[in-house]
């Protein structure tokens, strides 16, 4: 045993010096707990693949034929349903996840978007492929707010951040997986050539519910629910590679104990009132609606459903065109997403998001310019330059790079980890309330802004980016490097911060010494 005064106080300083950013390919527990997280990583898939099919599918005259040929209003509402099916079950999701735990959660939500799925391919009318839509979006807004927890929770501490950009950035593997089957499927002349693209939305449900028995449940529940032999066998197993011996194992163990005890002092009861009823968690609270929001309203979601639109208007009209520009571009946001997602630790969070949103209020700006002078030329002479055309596209692929790096990688992330354990559920419901509700405005201001204003609709962008680049330079704090539990102290002050780092040292230097007092001792133990 090494002397007390050898032994890491905190997480951070106990897997410090083991190696290089690729030396946990050498250790076969962080191994194996990636391998079970990528079961939980898939859930963005759905998400994404959602964004990318409706795009292709405007491009498709069978999906066109089989829908009565639907105006903006009308593509509009099939969009939006999705949202609002996500609206309904919102409520419910924080509760369920922290009654029942993050692992049950995931695959009820799994079972729920597979039926969902199934009955999109199978839609036989407009009131159908409406109802499988809703039904999918009730089954992926649990899905997604248990995921994200489980992944943020369970990773290994170095590896939090990233696996939870990652998470976020494989958005892109739906959006490119649907992009490359419906440029695959438009050459099949009847229904199935929208029918398989619905259907096989469901693949992240049926390999969830497949491979179940391989997931684990989140420690912190876990220890929430007094079952802290497990949540040790966990840690001891994954983490410390099943060394039960390494400091890391009391160090995690206790400050999870100590930020759930200190959470417990603070809020005797927890609900959302909760984010109302202390300073930190006011500014959590405005920190959530924010990310929620400028997240979805940054242009991006422009781009994500409406890119027919946008290309009609800089004359890129075939089939097959659209369809192969909107397989390129999702392709191009998965290679810049996870890219980005593996180096996020290396900046902090709040650089990345400012840089993020002044490089998107650039790209905004140039496009309005080109597509003004596209539209204008269009007007004179009954066609546009070529040339500004490539331009416009060009701005939307540089686009994409740009909102990767903030946005894009780091808006799960960067919410979950300021959230304390009892808020964690509540803020990320919170979080998808708000990109339910900014999603299902894009939905139908987007389609009729572009359709009915033309390049001057590009104008609101722009205006909204430079008050975004203000909110996220005011409100945002900056964090990284730190667990989780440190992390979410931040926001409560220095005080909060200092009170943590130093329970957890005295605790677990009784623990790893074996003078723990009686207070700290389990039930069994004394009885």
């Amino acid at each position: 045993m090494a002397p007390a005064s050898e032994l890491p106080v905190t997480v951070d300083a106990a897997i410090a010096g083991r190696g290089g950013s690729l030396a946990w390919l050498k250790n076969k527990g962080i191994v194996k707990l990636n391998l079970i997280l990528v079961l939980s990583l898939i859930s963005s898939y759905a998400t994404g693949y959602d964004g990318s099919m409706m795009n292709g599918l405007q491009s498709l005259e069978t999906w066109k034929e089989s829908f009565n040929e639907p105006d903006a209003n009308e593509l509009a509402l099939l969009n939006a349903i999705q949202n609002v099916g996500q609206l309904v079950a919102l409520p419910f999701c924080a509760y369920f996840c922290d009654r029942f735990g993050r692992k049950p959660a995931l695959l009820i939500s799994a079972a729920i978007m597979l039926v969902g799925g199934i009955l999109q391919g199978a839609a036989q009318n407009t009131g159908m492929f409406i109802a499988a839509r809703g039904i999918l979006g009730f089954g992926l807004a649990l899905n997604i707010t248990a995921a994200p927890l489980l992944i943020m929770e369970l990773a290994y501490p170095q590896q939090r951040a990233p696996m939870v950009s990652i998470y976020n950035s494989l958005w892109g593997l739906g959006a490119l997986a649907a992009a490359w089957i419906t440029y695959g499927t438009f050459r099949i002349h009847n229904t199935w050539a929208w029918r398989i693209p619905s259907l096989l939305q469901v693949l992240s449900s049926v390999v969830q519910l497949g491979l179940c028995f391989l997931i684990e449940e989140s420690p912190r529940w876990l220890i929430s629910k007094e079952r802290e032999e497990e949540a040790e066998r966990q840690i001891v197993k994954y983490h410390a590679n099943g060394n039960a011996s390494d400091p890391i194992v009391p160090l995690e163990m206790e400050e999870i104990r100590t930020a759930l005890r200190m959470e417990a002092e603070a809020l005797r009861t927890t609900s959302y009132l909760s984010f109302f009823q202390t300073p930190g968690n006011r500014r959590r609270f405005f920190i959530i609606l924010a990310v929620g929001f400028f997240s979805q309203w940054s242009g991006n979601g422009l781009i994500s459903y409406y890119l027919t639109l946008i290309l009609d208007s800089i004359g890129y009209t075939s089939e097959d065109t659209q369809t192969l520009i909107n397989a390129l571009l999702t392709l191009w946001g998965l290679i810049w997403g996870i890219l980005f997602s593996l180096i996020v630790n290396r900046f902090g969070r709040r650089t990345l998001f400012l840089t993020s949103t002044i490089g998107s209020l650039i790209c905004y700006i140039i496009w309005t310019a080109l597509e003004a002078t596209y539209e204008n030329q269009t007007a004179l002479t009954g066609t546009g330059s070529d040339a500004v055309a490539k331009g416009v596209l060009a701005i939307i692929f540089l686009f994409n790079m740009v909102f990767a790096l903030g946005w894009g990688a780091l808006q799960v992330t960067y919410v979950v980890e300021i959230l304390p354990f009892n808020l964690r559920a509540r803020g990320l419901v919170l979080y998808n309330l708000f990109v339910a509700l900014a999603l299902i405005f894009n939905q139908y201001a987007n389609p009729v802004g572009v359709t009915n204003s033309g390049w001057k609709f590009y104008i609101t962008y722009d205006v909204w980016l430079a008050f975004e680049a203000l909110i996220v330079w005011w409100l945002f704090v900056e964090t990284g490097k730190l667990s989780l539990e440190e992390t979410a102290a931040i926001l409560d002050g220095k005080e909060a911060q200092d009170k943590l780092t130093l329970e957890v040292a005295r605790n677990t230097e009784k623990r790893m010494l074996g003078t723990e007092d009686r207070d700290f001792q389990r039930p069994e133990e004394t009885a």
